[in-house]
């Protein structure tokens, strides 16, 4: 893309906001008011919602939104009898308009925040095991500090987070990330160890079962992301290197609450972070399988896109984040099991 160049009458140049696709494309002239009123409209359903919604007249989104089909090179609706949906090129320009937004959003609140002004808002994803160890008490320490700032947290698959930090979608996520995955693009701080153990209901005819091949049988609940496909995860690892055949899935689902309810509630196993099982949501309701086979530990990071500054607000809530997991006490599998064996149940 190149920036176009207009000769003044004194023969100098002078810069404007007009990009070409290509060398001899035409002009396209975006501004943030058509984005804003695109996006409206897409999240609106219609022009007249999306007119009520921004607080102007249907024919000034009618407006907006033919000239940035014009500078779009086609139509970005089709519209029909329920409402307006987007074209496949109305999809595309819907990501780019909700990164170029959002970094807006965070520009002025930067600014904001620079002059003193502790207003705006955090937007960070958080795993499951981080936001049970870490997120509440560090919500409550930040709140304390920054009262006038709105948190807003995102939960979801750490696959999920981390796309979404790529994007700009979060300024940063507290999220799990395997040895295999690819995160050279991100800034990545150590958070703390998650080692992971095999967890069934308690009561479950193999909950002593001491060896990986006892459970070969069993029908598994695994926490992954839709259209996964067959990507490794550390269950078919696990399965794997025992020399078995791949585990028997009943179901995937994307969050791990979802998960550790179905095994409490029926004799699918599953294979997660020790802690949550520890945790006093669960730990009356499921147990920890003592095989003697382990899967291999991950790591909890936090993540943030890299050579992009965080505002001041959320470079403070991430510094935290740090320190308070430095805080936490190790996990290992036999300690938390022991602990859970320990706890008196009514």
């Amino acid at each position: 893309m190149v920036r176009a160049q207009n000769a003044t009458k004194q023969g100098r140049f002078t810069y404007h906001d007009h990009f070409y696709l290509s060398p001899r494309a035409v002009i396209v002239d975006l501004t943030l008011t058509q984005l804003r009123v695109f996006v409206a409209v897409a999240e609106a359903g219609s022009l007249r919602a999306a007119a009520r919604r921004l607080g102007i007249a249907q024919s000034g989104v009618t407006q907006q939104l033919r000239k940035l089909e014009t500078s779009a090179g086609g139509p970005l609706f089709e519209r029909g009898h329920r409402g307006a949906r987007l074209t496949s090129i109305g999809e595309r320009l819907r990501i780019r308009a909700d990164v170029i937004l959002g970094e807006c959003v965070r520009t002025e609140n930067e600014m904001r925040q620079l002059r003193g002004e502790l207003t705006g808002q955090v937007s960070l994803g958080v795993a499951a095991e981080a936001m049970m160890r870490l997120f509440p008490a560090l919500l409550a320490s930040f709140r304390e500090r920054c009262p006038r700032i709105d948190v807003h947290l995102t939960s979801a698959t750490s696959r999920v987070l981390t796309a979404w930090v790529r994007d700009g979608s979060l300024d940063f996520a507290l999220a799990l990330v395997s040895n295999e995955a690819d995160i050279h693009d991100l800034d990545a701080t150590t958070l703390f160890e998650s080692p992971v153990t095999v967890i069934a209901r308690r009561g479950h005819p193999l909950g002593h079962a001491r060896t990986l091949r006892a459970l070969k049988d069993c029908e598994w609940v695994s926490t992954r992301p839709r259209h996964s496909g067959d990507v490794v995860n550390r269950l078919s690892v696990l399965f794997e290197d025992a020399g078995l055949e791949p585990p028997r899935i009943a179901a995937t689902t994307e969050a791990v609450f979802d998960t550790l309810h179905c095994v409490a509630n029926s004799d699918y196993l599953a294979l997660e972070p020790v802690r949550l099982a520890a945790h006093p949501f669960f730990r009356d309701h499921v147990e920890i399988v003592p095989i003697k086979e382990q899967a291999l530990s991950t790591r909890v990071y936090l993540l943030r896109r890299a050579g992009v500054p965080l505002t001041p607000v959320a470079q403070e809530l991430a510094s935290m984040a740090v320190s308070f997991a430095r805080m936490l006490p190790a996990t290992s599998v036999t300690g938390v099991s022991a602990v859970m064996d320990e706890t008196p149940r009514q």
